[in-house]
């Protein structure tokens, strides 16, 4: 009797749902439902949730929500990472304004967010579980190598990834619609072939510095120091095919959070009358001080360049010497900080009220901010037109919703900015299956729908104490 009435009871607790733990320690599940706040339904069994994605925003208390995720690295091997804290920020923003229009179909949104610490496998669980376990039907992805790798598991799965900073030439060509008519992966921010042929032409004086009382003096010899991942490689290529003379130009690669030393020493030897600087903030603050060491600074005749990825308060406040080495320093990034533009201003003044900061002094803060107000256009569009009978919220759906977001050549549609003003009216118009003409932060979003991408400007900036300041903006080249 004492045996059967234990077969009955652990009978009874796997037919209700509930867990009860094995030989192994384990508690097993049906769903995550079963299991501790801190853990999953993986397999049959409650498992730790990954690593770093202990973060919810969005509508967490709404019924019937839809679901999103984000992998971002919001740390990194020297700690705390401000310029992805404030990227998030611009998701955020965006995301509440969203909810505060009542979302689409009267389903607000909600998004687990995964700190990846800039680490691209631990990224890829990260995903599975938002995917997976969570059900996100689209997810935000930072950095190129990150987003390639997502894309390994999004894409089988028919759910959209939007990245607001991957710029790799490599999604160009992207094999990513999964049988379907429509790519699931695109992005805010254009491609580095179109950065490096600008940054090249600046450096070889193609295009003139308008930067009064300063005299551009285009350097003889370039050396690029570059992160040897998909981001860093892709723009040195850029780089090095748009200046005539190959000899000209030499590229001294590191491993993202690894030694620098072998750059610097590639530098020394080299001897560049400038340096472009392709990595991330804390790898170029440490090769900027051994470089200094080494005797390739501003001080021996070694000019700096910043591409997107430094446009980072924190690498000018890192170190005093830093700051110093930096000062007057020119870079580019895809265009954000544009004060004169109506739609930019918007954006920026209520960033700069919610969180107390200059979004302008951080690359790609607007594009983040455009992209979930395009993932929550292409969402209204999934959900259709007829309210008592609404669509599935889908991957596919969401993608082909914004294929919505800029008219054929020719075609006239009626703009809208995004942001809060004229979100509600560009909702209903999607919802109504319009075609409609969108206006970014960021810019002009003038995709195409087949690579997923958008052309933009790019603004030179310059290093002035512990800020960046906008030069100007260049149109890239079409060539």
């Amino acid at each position: 009797m004492r045996a059967l009435g234990m077969m009955t009871l652990g009978m009874a607790l796997l037919s209700s749902g509930c867990s009860f733990t094995t030989a192994g320690g384990l508690s097993e599940c049906t769903t995550s439902s079963d299991c501790g706040a801190n853990s999953v339904c993986t397999s049959g069994f409650c498992l730790p949730q990954p690593a770093g994605c202990d973060q919810v925003v969005g509508a967490t208390s709404a019924a019937n929500p839809i679901v999103l995720g984000a992998a971002l690295p919001l740390t990194n091997a020297s700690g705390n990472a401000e310029i992805e804290q404030q990227r998030f920020n611009g998701l955020k923003l965006a995301l509440d304004e969203v909810n505060q229009a009542q979302g689409v179909g009267g389903r607000q949104f909600v998004m687990y967010v995964c700190d990846t610490g800039a680490d691209t496998n631990r990224a890829v669980k990260q995903a599975g579980w938002m995917v997976n376990d969570k059900g996100a039907v689209a997810l935000f992805s930072a950095g190129s190598a990150q987003t390639l790798a997502i894309h390994e598991v999004t894409t089988p799965k028919n759910v959209l990834l939007m990245s607001h900073t991957a710029t790799s030439s490599a999604f160009t060509t992207l094999s990513d619609k999964n049988g379907g008519s429509v790519g699931l992966v695109w992005r805010t921010t254009p491609s580095d072939v179109l950065q490096g042929r600008v940054i090249a032409n600046v450096l070889q004086g193609v295009t003139p510095i308008n930067d009064p009382g300063v005299t551009f003096t285009p350097p003889a010899k370039v050396g690029v120091a570059y992160v040897s991942d998909s981001y860093g490689t892709g723009l040195f290529d850029a780089i090095q095919n748009r200046i005539p003379n190959k000899d000209n130009v030499a590229g001294a690669q590191y491993s993202r959070n690894e030694a620098v030393s072998g750059a610097v020493s590639r530098l020394v030897s080299f001897k560049p009358d400038m340096t472009v600087l392709a990595g991330f903030p804390e790898d170029n603050s440490r090769l900027l001080l051994e470089a200094i060491d080494a005797k390739v600074g501003t001080a021996y005749g070694n000019r700096w360049f910043l591409t997107d990825a430094s446009k980072d308060r924190t690498l000018l406040t890192s170190r005093k010497e830093v700051e110093t080495e930096l000062s007057g320093t020119y870079g580019t990034a895809p265009a954000s900080a544009r004060p004169n533009d109506s739609t930019y201003k918007l954006f920026a003044d209520r960033f700069i009220t919610a969180y107390s900061t200059d979004p302008g002094q951080y690359s790609f803060t607007a594009h983040a901010y455009d992209a979930m107000y395009l993932v929550a256009l292409g969402s209204a569009y999934a959900v259709g037109a007829d309210t008592n009978n609404p669509q599935p919220v889908t991957g596919p759906r969401i993608a082909e919703g914004l294929t919505k977001l800029t008219p054929a050549s020719g075609q006239t549609a009626t703009s809208y900015p995004l942001g809060s003003t004229q979100f509600t009216a560009a909702r209903e118009a999607l919802r109504g299956g319009a075609v409609i003409d969108v206006k970014g932060a960021s810019g002009e979003l003038n995709f195409n729908n087949e690579t997923g991408e958008a052309p933009s400007p790019y603004e030179l900036f310059k290093v002035t104490g512990t800020t960046f300041k906008t030069v100007q903006l260049i149109d890239p080249p079409t060539d």
